[in-house]
């Protein structure tokens, strides 16, 4: 018998990552979840080697991203998950717009760095481009915070 009601939410071992009016992005463990709060529905997007760090949805909820050791774009429209690659080891996300999102890399690394990413969902075979803002030194040698302005 599950210890709790039946939705991955009601898992007790669930964190949100991220939650607007209509979508939850959370986690049980490595593996991650986009749940429609309207529908009840519950898409497992990905499984990762570690606990994912942050997630963000798009402002429309056409899109979802999920980041950890890897980055993952999970889109609705042609319901297809897929890896960001030129990004590794994500900390945060911040959406810019609503289909701009910046990306913080691990703050302590030598590879530390801000980037963005924009997703076109016209253009489904290749629908993001990623370039680097900045590298990002402000925390290197400086002790883990979970709160980070940038």
């Amino acid at each position: 018998m599950r210890p709790y009601k039946g939705y991955i939410i009601d898992h007790p071992g669930f964190k949100t990552l991220y939650e607007n009016t209509v979508m939850i992005v959370g986690h049980v463990f490595e593996n991650s979840y986009c749940i429609n709060k309207l529908t009840k529905e519950e898409f497992a997007v990905f499984q990762f080697e570690n606990d994912p760090t942050c997630g963000v949805v798009g402002r429309n909820n056409d899109w979802c991203l999920i980041g950890g050791e890897v980055l993952m774009l999970k889109t609705w429209k042609d319901n297809t998950l897929r890896s960001i690659s030129q990004i590794k080891e994500v900390f945060d996300l911040k959406s810019v717009d609503d289909y701009n999102v910046q990306i913080l890399t691990d703050p302590w690394s030598e590879k530390a760095a801000i980037w963005e990413l924009k997703i076109d969902l016209n253009r489904l075979s290749n629908p993001v481009s990623v370039k680097k803002l900045r590298d990002f030194t402000e925390f290197r040698n400086k002790p883990y915070t979970k709160n980070i302005n940038w």
